[in-house]
């Protein structure tokens, strides 16, 4: 019984283990948890400690390893639904300085490199060169930008 619950104690960990590693969304964590609490439950129960002993060490292996499972499936949860920010898509909002500006486009250095840019809708003053702006579409090649606003000059 004592290597019953030593193998199912080990399977239970690297199934864990492998959890971590490989997206089954809780499944094998589940499992893993399960198994290690019915490792822990023989171990305790061939050893000849009783039930008093069994009963509340499974039980508290499998809380913590099933509240460990809810909590990290929760947070996948939440990030599937974010949308993702990588790419030019990921320069909405940051920090751009205008190199040169001749009349509605000019060239701006945001993210390490020279883009074109235009003045988003509804702006009418020309940036000056090594005025900051703030990138608000990525249109192709070209960024969108707009004046930084009084209360964001401050920050």
């Amino acid at each position: 019984m004592a290597a019953l619950g030593v193998l199912a104690l080990v399977v239970g960990v690297l199934l864990i283990v492998i959890e971590a590693h490989v997206p089954t969304f809780g499944a094998l964590g589940i499992t893993g948890t399960l198994l290690s609490a019915a490792g822990v439950w023989l171990l305790f129960t061939s050893g000849g400690l009783g039930m008093e002993i069994a009963v509340p060490a499974a039980a508290g292996v499998a809380v913590v390893g099933v509240g460990a499972v809810a909590v990290t499936g929760r947070k996948v949860l939440s990030a599937r639904r974010e949308p993702v920010r990588t790419g030019a898509e990921s320069m909405i909002g940051s920090e751009a300085t205008v190199r040169s500006w001749d009349g509605g486009h000019g060239q701006v250095e945001a993210d390490g490199g020279l883009w074109r840019a235009r003045m988003e809708f509804g702006y009418t003053e020309t940036p000056r060169a090594g005025e900051s702006v703030v990138v608000e579409h990525v249109r192709g090649l070209t960024l969108s930008v707009r004046r930084r606003e009084p209360w964001e000059l401050s920050c």
